[in-house]
């Protein structure tokens, strides 16, 4: 075919099929805007029903199983991120593709079926432990095409929005409960395929294609970010889980009815603040309140010792509702840096996870040794007073701010402020471009600013003046350049740079 195809006689370049088809996409995207949020709603759907353990937990008398899948699956969706993340500089035009999609689909539906086959039971642990892996692996896929999606929208909108898919994600659960054993179970398997099936259908345009292959150097403070999240999740996942181990599941199923109910209050308040918030005011500062505020329910842990159901419902509204807070924050941060949204999201939801794995798996220990009421309590409240520090210290609120930068959300619509981002985009995709061809051909760190500016068009002599060197040296760095990359000429390495480009975008 060689770049041309034949219909009807006629002669139709492949650059026109593609630009007919950016122009379909781009009317998808106009009449369909919210379509690929409902992927995120379904994917967090699948996370309520499946550690409600409604649909497949089959022991009555326990709610041990509930903790194995919490283990299983986030260990497996750790490892999953964190590959994701690292296979993103190679591999975005694959992550970015339907395919990934499809087999994240497939992965988190045969994983789902195999933990309603087995349903926790001890004589087939193994079997159900592996459809927790399953599953923990093919929802990660979802998670990073979500955070791709939410990273491309204003913090006031994304925070909105997220709020929106958790109505509805709370809406699903409760849907899926009230049906038959055997239709929710269908359902249930269905979500990784519907979520998928939402996520796929938005058509991103080059410029938003570069925008979320941007992989450049998160700031220092995020690691801090990343340490308060584990702890955070680490505390709240030990009491959840010994309050969970000590409750019989049937209790457990009503515990989540509880939380439920209460996460619709905390996401019509949070709904609320997004409307009445004034424009002039930064959304990074309703984030540190909140951080403090995920800490109260752990605190009141001994206060409900007469109340064990409303006690494990507290702690883990708290949970959840640090889990959109952590949401939340990663769109408003890649929306900042125009970026990295892979990035954020990988590593704030894989802190987030290996918190709780962590938590659960000390929480198994933990009633192993079966501690009395007052040294349960002494030790929840020194978790409580961890994750203050952390709060207080580690990541005060001038780090916050410093991290949360205010952007401009005013101007998002502008077609000059969108026309400038598309320039950035172009610019992100081209520094990644430089950056693929730099590890395909294993350059040192002077060859790549080298081979920056061959790519800008520099003769050899204004890149000796650029970077203070001789222009024997500059010639000698452009040899090497030509014989890593296996290339003879500024217009190959031009070729390997474009071929690059085309892949991020598309």
């Amino acid at each position: 075919m060689r770049g041309v195809l034949r219909a009807k006689g006629n002669r139709v370049s492949l650059t026109d099929i593609k630009a007919k088809a950016g122009e379909l996409g781009e009317r998808t995207n106009a009449q369909l805007p919210g379509l690929p949020y409902l992927g995120f709603a379904f994917w967090f759907a699948w996370n309520l029903v499946a550690f409600s353990g409604t649909i497949w937990l089959k022991q009555d008398d326990s709610g041990g199983s509930i903790m194995y899948l919490f283990m299983a699956h986030l260990l497996a969706s750790v490892v999953t991120l964190l590959a994701i993340n690292r296979a993103m500089k190679r591999h975005s035009a694959l992550i970015l593709s339907n395919r990934f999609l499809a087999a994240g689909a497939a992965l988190g539906c045969l994983g789902t079926w195999l933990m309603i086959l087995e349903g926790g039971t001890d004589d087939h642990i193994t079997l159900f432990l592996i459809g927790c892996v399953l599953a923990g692996v093919g929802t990660s896929f979802m998670l990073v095409r979500s955070g791709m999606v939410l990273g491309l929208v204003q913090p006031r909108r994304s925070f909105k929005t997220i709020s929106l898919c958790a109505l509805f994600a709370i809406a699903v659960y409760f849907i899926i409960e009230g049906y038959s054993l055997m239709i929710g179970a269908f359902l249930f398997i269905l979500l990784p395929a519907l979520s998928s099936a939402c996520l796929a259908v938005r058509t991103n345009l080059p410029s938003e294609r570069a925008i979320m292959t941007t992989t450049t150097k998160l700031p220092n403070r995020f690691g801090n970010l990343l340490l308060a999240i584990f702890v955070y999740s680490l505390s709240q996942a030990i009491t959840k889980g010994y309050l969970l181990e000590s409750l019989p599941a049937s209790q457990w199923v009503l515990c989540m009815s509880y939380v439920m109910l209460v996460l619709i209050v905390l996401m019509l308040v949070f709904i609320a603040i997004n409307l009445c918030m004034p424009a002039s005011v930064s959304f990074g500062r309703i984030f540190y309140p909140l951080a403090i505020l995920f800490v109260l329910p752990q605190l009141a842990i001994p206060f409900l010792s007469e109340y064990p159901i409303i006690a494990a419902a507290g702690i883990d509204f708290a949970g959840y509702a640090f889990d959109l807070f952590v949401w939340s924050m990663c769109a408003y941060l890649a929306f900042q840096m125009e970026g990295n949204s892979v990035k954020v999201f990988c590593y704030c939801t894989a802190s987030l996870s290996a918190g709780l794995a962590l938590g659960n798996t000390m929480a198994l220990v933990l009633a192993s040794f079966a501690p009395s009421a007052m040294q349960f309590y002494t030790l929840n409240c020194l978790m409580a007073v961890a994750s203050l520090i952390v709060t207080v210290f580690v990541f005060p609120e001038s780090r916050l701010r410093d991290l949360l930068l205010p952007v401009d959300e005013e101007g998002d619509n502008n077609p000059a402020d969108l026309e400038k981002r598309r320039e950035e985009a172009r610019k992100s995709a081209f520094r990644n471009a430089c950056s693929a061809v730099v590890e395909e051909g294993g350059l040192s760190k002077r060859e790549e600013e080298v081979l920056v500016l061959l790519a800008k068009g520099f003769t050899a002599q204004q890149i000796a003046d650029a970077l203070f060197i001789s222009i024997h040296t500059a010639r000698a760095h452009i040899r090497n350049i030509h014989s890593k990359l296996d290339v003879t000429s500024r217009k190959e390495i031009m070729e390997k740079i474009e071929a690059h480009i085309g892949t991020i975008s598309g």
